[in-house]
């Protein structure tokens, strides 16, 4: 069972509902009519999906890198992984008894130098886990984190953003790193 103050709680809940609105304007698709006679979907046809407690543990801080946001690309490839998470996450949750963790898995450095950030969630409901593949970190963030830290710095994230309009995926995390007085203790 997890701790959580009440300030934490609220803290999460407000970040949330910035980042929900910082996409909602901007959104996944186009904005008005563009050069190429595109225009984007009506925000009706966006289901957001609620999400859970689902910080990790421990003393994390966020990222400076964009507010600690990143967005998860290659949600088309995940497509089928990505819905039945979002039917995981519909079902009851007990806060008590259940767990939504993110985890972030760095792969194997590429030959042209870019890392890739794999996220994926685990969910334990009713003493059942499951686990789903959601794509990868946007290359900007990556690149950030590969530049200002080392490959051994540890990572984690909160999903704060999760809608789909059937055939597209926003997904938005809150990354986290250790915090300062942690990254000189251990020297990261």
């Amino acid at each position: 069972m997890r701790d959580c103050p009440v300030e934490t709680l609220q803290t999460a809940a407000n970040r949330a509902v910035a980042a929900s609105e910082k996409l909602g304007r901007l959104g996944p698709g186009w904005a008005g009519h563009g050069g190429f006679g595109l225009r984007r979907r009506a925000a009706a046809e966006w289901l957001e999906s609620g999400i859970p407690l689902n910080r990790p543990e421990g003393n994390w801080v966020a990222w400076t890198f964009r507010g600690g946001t990143a967005i998860v690309k290659d949600t088309r490839q995940c497509a089928g992984e990505i819905d039945a998470f979002m039917r995981a996450l519909a079902g009851p949750f007990d806060p008590l008894n259940d767990l939504i963790e993110i985890e972030l898995q760095r792969e194997k450095e590429r030959p042209h130098g870019r890392g890739i950030i794999s996220v994926g969630a685990t969910v334990i409901s009713g003493g059942r886990a499951s686990h789903y593949t959601l794509g990868r970190l946007d290359r900007v963030a990556t690149t950030w984190l590969a530049r200002t830290y080392g490959s051994d710095m540890p990572i984690a994230a909160e999903l704060v953003r999760l809608a789909s309009d059937g055939k597209r995926y926003a997904i938005e995390l809150a990354c986290f790193m250790p915090s300062r007085e942690e990254r000189s203790q251990y020297k990261l």
